[in-house]
């Protein structure tokens, strides 16, 4: 991600034009057509739509909308989820700013690793984060255990979890990667001579950050907070898992009416408004985030003064600043550890004191058939995504970058509508436009469904790669007299190789954590992730606790890989 960002502080490279890639310019249109324009026609076009005796009638109508409009729950309950999911990332935001100019100002020693540590959480189990977080909270669970045990309560409560407040709590706690990142390539940026001149100026360290950190790092927070706020706002998973009737959102609202309700248009009406809601508050964020000029340094933070010319009130100030920086840390990692911890109990319910070491947790799944088919469902899947996504997103980069699509700079955020779009959402558009060609439920609907989110992101991964490179490079190989396949095969691929690795894991990453998208579209066919879903609905099995820790130890592997291939292959390709 900082690669990608870092790109924008370059200057732009006139690509080659290739008239002989034109052919590539109409499989762009047929996705965006396939899987973006006509998916999300079909969800508005069946808002309109109406139903009687449980089947959709093809009659033009308004109804739903009008029920919406005299709804005081459905306002009241869209206007909760906004505010929760606004809230979560506002104070997410406020948490990540001081960690990434910590990490991006201050810190030179290990900054990468402090930095890897805040994304690590992204690449693992978005379940298993939330399933933490009620272990926590749960009244038989880690915080009441542990204040019935100091005496200062006497039984446990039952205010910690299913309430608005435990919902809060989880997407801040989803929102702060995401902040985190965002700011600190912006903060990372910032040439330290501007800074320089502010103090020499006279100004002060709060004139100088309001006056030139904070406008140079502004856009970056709305986008950052962009982020956070689409990753909760159509999240019908966490509210489920620690909200109960109290924690109600808008996404589960819209899940039941295409589930249980059977009412197609209406779920429909409720994803549209959620849409334009959505649409609304996020060009408000990112209009307030706006600023003047245009951010070009690349110097970053300077040395750090030695550490025995700093007077005793600095050292102090230092010694606080690290550690206020740690606490974020272990709100991230803290949840992840109980549950690594649980999967090692001995006793069945998740309290302290443990009751002793064991492995049996993880020898039963060895012997649970189901789990097993639903990994090795899981894996044909993800193989299945990331072939799709990576072929079509190395083909869609070449064509947009060598100038082959008309209008590409709108076609290149248009493939990107399914990233933007709320989970919920995208899961039901992915519903209909499946339906409307009649394929089935399961593998072949989840991998068009997921490949309508992974491709995108492998294809930014990509393009921000070809956008670095010299174009004399292609140059150099067609005058050598190679043709455009010799020139793909022998200069063009190996200078990407490394963001094609990267995006490959990375989009393999997305596809088997994924709930709220391919719970729609699985069937009775579940993948691990739904068919970890399902079992916590119907009651906890300690085993839980060793499967997420399993897929938490695969994520990082799949991490520590993907970032040895990348960074391998940068010098090389840079030189």
């Amino acid at each position: 991600m900082a690669d990608i960002a870092s790109d924008m502080t370059l200057p732009a490279t006139r690509p080659v034009r290739l008239r002989s890639f034109s052919v590539l310019g109409w499989p762009v249109y047929a996705w965006f057509i396939a899987l973006v324009l006509v998916p999300n026609l079909l969800l508005i076009g069946t808002s309109f739509l109406r139903t009687s005796n449980g089947l959709i009638v093809f009659d033009p109508s308004v109804a739903s909308y009008l029920r919406l409009w005299k709804s005081g729950s459905f306002q009241f309950l869209l206007f909760k989820t906004l505010a929760t999911s606004f809230g979560a990332a506002a104070i997410g935001c406020l948490i990540a700013y001081p960690m990434a100019y910590y990490a991006a100002r201050v810190v030179q020693k290990n900054r990468s690793i402090l930095v890897l540590l805040v994304i690590i959480p992204l690449w693992i189990s978005l379940l298993m984060r939330v399933f933490a977080w009620r272990m926590i909270l749960g009244q038989n669970g880690i915080l009441n255990s542990t204040l019935v045990g100091s005496g200062i309560l006497d039984q446990p409560s039952e205010a910690f979890l299913y309430t608005g407040f435990s919902v809060l709590l989880a997407y801040t706690y989803i929102s702060i990667p995401f902040c985190f990142v965002a700011i600190f390539t912006a903060l990372e940026k910032i040439p330290h001579a501007l800074i320089e001149a502010s103090q020499d100026s006279g100004a002060s360290s709060w004139q100088t950050f309001r006056h030139v950190v904070w406008p140079l790092s502004r856009p970056s927070v709305a986008i950052g907070f962009s982020l956070a706020f689409l990753m909760t706002v159509g999240d019908y998973i966490t509210p489920s898992m620690v909200g109960g009737i109290d924690g109600t959102m808008i996404g589960m609202v819209i899940a039941s009416q295409f589930g249980i309700a059977n009412n197609w248009p209406y779920g429909s009406a409720i994803a549209v408004c959620l849409m334009v809601s959505v649409g609304l508050v996020l060009a408000l964020v990112m209009w307030a985030g706006q600023t003047k000029g245009v951010l070009m340094g690349d110097e970053g933070a300077r040395a750090p003064v030695p550490t025995h010319a700093l007077t005793t009130g600095q050292r102090l100030l230092r010694a606080g600043a690290a550690a206020a920086f740690a606490l974020p840390y272990l709100f991230l990692y803290a949840p992840l550890a109980i549950m690594v911890l649980m999967s090692f109990n001995d006793s069945s319910v998740q309290a302290f004191p443990l009751q002793g070491a064991t492995l049996r947790w993880y020898t039963e799944l060895a012997d649970n058939s189901a789990m097993l088919e639903a990994v090795q469902r899981s894996l044909l899947v993800g193989f299945g995504v990331v072939l799709v996504s990576t072929v079509a997103a190395i083909g869609f980069a070449f064509a947009l970058h060598y100038g082959r699509v008309r209008q590409a700079r709108f076609f290149e955020f248009a493939l990107a509508i399914p990233v933007a779009i709320p989970g919920v959402v995208l899961g039901i558009v992915m519903v209909l436009a499946t339906q409307l060609v009649q394929i089935p439920s399961g593998i072949g609907r989840v991998v068009i469904g997921q490949a309508s989110f992974v491709m995108p992101v492998i294809l930014m991964i990509i393009l921000a790669r070809l956008r670095r490179l010299d174009g004399a490079l292609l140059e150099a190989s067609m005058d050598a007299g190679a043709n455009h396949w010799q020139s793909f095969v022998h200069v063009m691929f190996p200078s990407i190789r490394g963001a094609v690795i990267g995006g490959a894991l990375l989009g393999f990453t997305l596809s088997a954590d994924d709930v709220m998208v391919t719970l729609f579209l699985s069937g009775t066919s579940p993948t691990l992730p739904i068919w970890v879903w399902n079992q916590m609905r119907f009651g906890f099995t300690p085993s839980v606790n060793a499967i997420f820790t399993l897929v938490g130890v695969g994520s990082l592997l799949v991490i520590l890989v993907c970032n040895k291939l990348v960074f391998r292959e940068a010098p090389r390709s840079d030189a």
